[in-house]
């Protein structure tokens, strides 16, 4: 953490700070009041009967909140002084902070983590008195009309547990199928007297593909194809002699393979059965299939080859086709995920906007797995909060201009 950041942290106000803030005295007077700076730095809530300083302080690598407490602006015994606390965020659940005396002030037990937006509701009792407080501080929020939404597009979605499949990604190349692939052969030898197809015609099995002449009885007969499929490969021309080479190659591409190339590190992880998403370089078109080979052996270049099986009915797949393959080598039980597309970087620390009513604000949040379709949150969002999915760069540029930003 930059010095910049600590020394917001140790000072929650400053003159010309870009911090919206407002405290609000005891419930007993409700009287609002610009807040002065303590002796430590902190904010003051101030009441006749007892003033308390909050301060935030980073210290080993957290943001604890401590509190020093003042009687006719003189300390008191901190270990006479009990607090009650509740922090409530936007979208959140109240959170009760807990605290305990260290020296001359109560440190909260719990983090205080960013961004300090939120509103404190405070009980202090001491000497058989309680005495209420109220403070509230915004950072890192917009407020945006329904007019606003809609032309930038922004919308939401609500961040909700389930699965994140860790993928790995290999190379690949599409092939025909072994079984899918034909070398048409003459039974006997003979020259070929007429060629009914041409290289790349679609052909039904059954349908004549050459006219042959046998060369010791003088008889025509005709070769047809033993499978449907393209005829890909023409070897004899009319008039050449059909012997024991073959004449033709037909392939059926309703099923194609993905021949990939794992290397040792990728063939650890992989395993027969496990589900993959295949896609065009130019992300065309993606379909799913399974590993369903792996080989034994690695090549003199240190390479693997593992195969993919695809359905292939419109022929977008074509044999030679390069490819990247997402390999779903382990599945992850995520507490909360969202789309990838809602990760902001804001103020050096990655973010998502969550969103009540027309209010945006920031919320810094820790990563776990993710994939091309969702993100594991492991901290700073919780299940059931709305989030920005599309457009949050729009919601960001509006916070920065504002000023409404944490002031790193």
């Amino acid at each position: 953490m930059n010095k910049n950041i600590i020394a917001l942290l140790i000072s929650l106000s400053l003159a010309g700070s870009v911090l919206s803030t407002s405290v609000l005295a005891s419930a007993e007077h409700g009287e609002t009041e610009q807040q002065e700076q303590g002796p430590h730095g902190g904010f003051l809530l101030v009441d006749p009967k007892l003033t308390l300083e909050l301060k935030l302080q980073e210290f080993a690598g957290n943001v604890e909140l401590r509190i020093y407490a003042y009687k006719q602006s003189k300390p008191i015994n901190i270990s006479d002084l009990n607090i009650t606390m509740s922090l409530k965020r936007l979208v959140e659940a109240p959170q009760n902070i807990q605290f305990s005396a260290e020296g001359d002030y109560l440190v909260s037990t719990q983090s205080i983590n960013e961004p300090h937006s939120f509103v404190l509701a405070v009980t202090a009792n001491y000497n058989g008195e309680s005495i209420s407080y109220e403070y509230e501080q915004h950072e890192g929020r917009t407020t945006l009309t329904e007019r606003a939404i809609e032309r930038a597009g922004i919308k939401t979605e609500i961040a909700q547990s389930g699965e994140v499949d860790i993928t790995d990604t290999l190379f690949g190349v599409i092939a025909p199928t072994q079984h899918g692939t034909v070398e048409v052969m003459a039974p006997y030898t003979g020259l070929i007297s007429d060629i009914f197809v041409s290289i790349g015609q679609s052909v039904k099995k059954g349908e004549a593909l050459v006219s042959i002449t046998n060369r010791e009885t003088l008889q025509n007969y005709t070769i047809k194809s033993p499978i449907s499929g393209v005829v890909t490969e023409q070897y004899l021309k009319r008039g050449e002699l059909a012997s024991t080479s073959a004449l033709m190659q037909v392939v059926n591409l309703d099923k194609v393979w993905v021949e990939l190339s794992a290397f040792p590190e990728n063939i650890e992880k992989l395993a027969i059965g496990q589900s993959a998403k295949v896609y065009d370089l130019h992300h065309h078109l993606n379909t799913q299939g399974k590993v369903f080979f792996i080989a034994p052996m690695m090549t003199g270049g240190h390479i693997a080859r593992a195969r993919i099986e695809l359905n292939n009915p419109d022929g977008h797949w074509r044999p030679g086709m390069h490819i990247n393959s997402d390999v779903s080598v382990a599945k992850i039980n995520a507490s909360v995920r969202v789309k990838p597309h809602a990760i902001q970087e804001f103020n050096g620390q990655t973010s998502v906007f969550v969103r009540k009513n027309n209010v945006f604000e920031v919320r810094p949040v820790t990563l776990g797995a993710k994939n091309s379709e969702w993100v594991e949150v492991l901290t700073g969002l919780n299940a059931g909060s709305e989030y920005v999915t599309d457009n949050s760069y729009v919601i960001k540029a509006d916070i920065l201009k504002s000023g409404a930003s944490h002031a790193h």
